[in-house]
């Protein structure tokens, strides 16, 4: 018997959160009882993510040369995905994990007969400032909503983003937490001491750490402005940044302009987190917006406390050892945040915690799996 066909839908793979779960997803046991196949736009560049789903035997469809930039492309965009679904239409289910300009995912899904059909909001903000873009965006959320047979989302603020508070509050938006493969995270002091031996920490020294894209979204900014609130009161600290993104030379020239470009280290793209987060001390997390970000999750797991912006959903918090702070208050409250936070956690016990509260990638996938081949959860 033919394993159910499943389409997974983001418009490119760069490195991201949410492109990196969906191919930590794709290598659990548990999609083996699916067929999974991947759908991109094209904005002219090539991914290594994408390669790796190639490699890995999952079918990469790509529509070239299509890319919205103006609400003119959405011409070209709607021809070449009517096309697509056209000649691939077999499929038991699609699973949308984009924002709601790619709505026509799902209309043509459902113009072909696919059953299952999943919207998933993965964020709870638009990743630009033009308004003309925001107010189009809202537009499209009420497509989104009609299309779509099922409402997933990452948290309760991300799905009240983009499905309404209403539908949030009356049950109809499924919340899956993103999961991450536990057993990676589980804090190991030999790992830890050579990871701070790596990055030549002496004893004493306090490790702040972020891991995520160099975007506008991820406020880097702000917080090498918080790192040197915080040299003042720890001179002997240091910043570990993991992340790759357009807004990285614009980093490096901040904390030179800041004079701490000495105590920052700027590790480029990598695919050992698991690994480095060990020898950070507190993990600083002062987004602009964020859904439910993974890599909250995964700082937790190895046991680090966590210092959050309050636009950020308090689900995020799943160990008692975060801190909330505003955007709007100093960089030097924020610096004493992380003081009084770090080592203030047993770091052996937080994964076993953390998989007692449902933030194993396996469950996860598990849940997903049940959707897609019984469309059994929560139906819009």
């Amino acid at each position: 018997m033919n394993k159910p066909k499943v389409l997974f839908f983001v418009d490119r793979m760069r490195v991201g959160g949410i492109q990196t779960l969906l191919v930590h997803l794709f290598e659990q046991p548990e999609f083996s009882a699916i067929q999974p196949e991947l759908l991109l736009l094209d904005d002219g560049q090539e991914y290594d993510l994408k390669q790796k789903v190639e490699q890995m035997g999952i079918p990469v469809h790509q529509l070239k040369g299509i890319w919205v930039k103006s609400p003119k492309d959405y011409l070209a965009y709607c021809k070449a995905m009517k096309n697509f679904f056209a000649a691939h239409h077999d499929y038991q289910a699609v699973h949308m994990n984009s924002g709601p300009k790619n709505f026509f995912v799902l209309y043509y899904a459902k113009q072909y007969g696919i059953p299952v059909r999943i919207a998933h909001s993965h964020n709870t903000g638009y990743q630009t400032s033009s308004k003309a873009q925001i107010w189009l965006g809202e537009c499209f959320k009420l497509p989104l909503r009609r299309y779509a047979s099922h409402y997933l989302a990452c948290s309760d603020l991300a799905g009240a983003w983009m499905f309404g508070k209403k539908n949030q509050k009356s049950g109809r938006v499924q919340v899956i937490p993103n999961g991450i493969e536990l057993e990676k995270y589980q804090f190991n002091q030999q790992i830890r001491d050579e990871v701070r031996s790596e990055w030549d920490v002496q004893q004493g020294t306090l490790v702040i750490g972020n891991v995520g894209r160099f975007t506008k979204q991820k406020n880097h900014g702000f917080l090498l402005e918080i790192f040197a609130e915080l040299c003042k009161i720890k001179p002997n600290s240091k910043l570990v940044l993991s992340g790759i993104g357009e807004e990285m030379e614009r980093a490096k020239s901040k904390a030179q302009e800041l004079e701490i470009q000495d105590k920052v280290l700027f590790l480029g793209f990598r695919q050992d987190v698991p690994r480095i987060v060990q020898g950070m001390d507190v993990f600083l997390m002062p987004s602009l917006y964020e859904g439910f970000p993974v890599t909250a999750v995964e700082a937790q797991a190895s046991g680090l406390p966590c210092v959050f912006t309050d636009t950020i959903t308090r689900e995020a918090a799943i160990l008692p050892n975060v801190g909330y702070l505003s955007l709007s208050q100093s960089p030097c409250e924020w610096a004493q945040a992380c003081t009084e936070l770090a080592h203030s956690v047993n770091r052996q016990e937080c994964t076993q915690q953390l998989e007692q509260a449902g933030y194993s990638i396996h469950e996860m996938a598990r849940c997903l799996i049940q959707l897609y081949i019984t469309g059994k959860g929560t139906k819009a």
